[in-house]
């Protein structure tokens, strides 16, 4: 194999698919990338079995082929690596020779005939499409709402569903709930729903971040146990969380009395400083709303170091009341958001936060358990 590739974007290929790899692999090949090379165009893939990720990239190749490379030494020569381009030579043994302006790397390699089919798909199988904006906005305002303490849970995941032209994310860790209803390009009859693991969610939006430029749609399909997502750069496939995830679209009111709007930068920068003396054991902030009044009042209180007060502009609608909540909850959804208007519904002290957006192109839902006032 005899190759040439732009630097920036071999770095960002490399960088992206390393990070499918496993370092705890019971099969050492696993720690490895796999370059192929044929027809123009270099395809660099990885997996842990679990998480598959391929990305494609034009290259110059005077000798197709194909080897695996140790994904972690290929990532740092690559990011430190001068130059505009880099230039990769396979010898017989498997051995790598890595030229790039001065800079020469020589490293060993392995057969790829060891390393596991990546990405596959069935001509049976029917492939969907969402708007690559769209199917990122969902996954930004859903994601962070998954559990990250039972890796094996279902609720380490996160619910994705089709239905008609319709296509649905919703997370939850039991403390929080996170729904977003958008469209899907063309529709499908049948009612789909699979749960996808929280890393799975969180490596597609750094692909869809990384590969934004010159694709609008992200195509998806299903196969047995797993899902596939794919533009013209990437695809990426991963192994879906097994169960039946909670009905939580139950749990949501259908409308609470008491209405607060906000800035939403305003509200996001008093909460990030009242935050400063949150407990930093329970990240607990109240919020004090009174009748007539065009201020809420923002406060937190540390045992160990002290407390702290804000307050911040509101439209409120309703009587007096006392909500405390953990801020993390409502400052990560408030950073995600791209609006300057915030509502918040509310009921009672104990009753939950309820953040709703109904937008012309999509729906979203934020809802946070209140801490018991004390």
């Amino acid at each position: 194999m005899d190759i040439a590739v732009k630097k920036e974007l071999f770095k960002k290929v490399v960088s992206c698919t390393t990070r499918a790899t496993s370092s705890k692999a019971i099969q050492p090949i696993l720690n490895n990338i796999l370059l192929s090379c044929a027809n123009g165009s270099m395809v660099v893939s990885a997996t842990d079995l679990d998480l598959a990720i391929e990305c494609k990239l034009p290259a110059n190749i005077s000798k197709p082929g194909k080897v695996t490379l140790p994904a972690k030494k290929l990532d740092e020569i690559v990011s430190k690596a001068p130059g505009e381009e880099v230039s990769i030579s396979i010898d017989k043994n498997q051995n790598a020779k890595i030229l790039s302006d001065r800079s020469k790397f020589q490293i060993s390699g392995t057969s790829s005939e060891e390393f596991p089919e990546i990405i596959k798909r069935g001509e049976e199988e029917k492939v969907y499409s969402i708007k690559q904006d769209e199917l990122l906005r969902a996954i930004l305002l859903t994601s962070f709402a998954t559990s990250k303490f039972e890796t094996t849970s279902i609720l380490s995941g996160a619910n994705f569903e089709i239905s008609g032209n319709k296509f649905e994310i919703g997370a939850t860790d039991g403390s929080r709930l996170a729904r977003y209803v958008g469209s899907m390009d063309g529709s499908t009859k049948t009612k789909q729903s699979v749960v996808i693991p929280g890393r799975a969610l969180a490596e597609l939006e750094r692909l869809l971040v990384s590969f934004k430029d010159g694709n609008d749609i992200v195509q998806f399909y299903f196969m047995p146990g797993q899902i596939i997502f794919q533009n013209n750069d990437f695809s990426l496939s991963t192994r879906l969380i097994t169960g039946t995830f909670p009905t939580y679209d139950k749990l949501i009111p259908k409308e609470q009395p008491h209405k607060a709007v906000f800035s939403r930068t305003q509200l996001l920068s008093a909460l990030e400083r009242v935050a400063i003396l949150a407990n930093e054991r329970t990240n607990v902030i109240k919020l004090s709303f009174t009748k007539g009044s065009k201020t809420v009042q923002l406060n937190a209180n540390s045992p160990d170091h002290g407390n702290a007060t804000d307050e911040v502009d509101v439209e409120y609608k309703g009587n007096d009341l006392e909500v405390a909540f953990n801020y993390k909850y409502l400052s990560e959804v408030l950073r995600n958001l791209q609006l300057e208007k915030v509502l918040l519904e509310l009921d009672t002290s104990l009753s939950p936060i309820l953040l709703k957006i109904g937008d012309a192109d999509y729906s979203y839902t934020y809802l946070i358990m209140p801490v018991q006032l004390r």
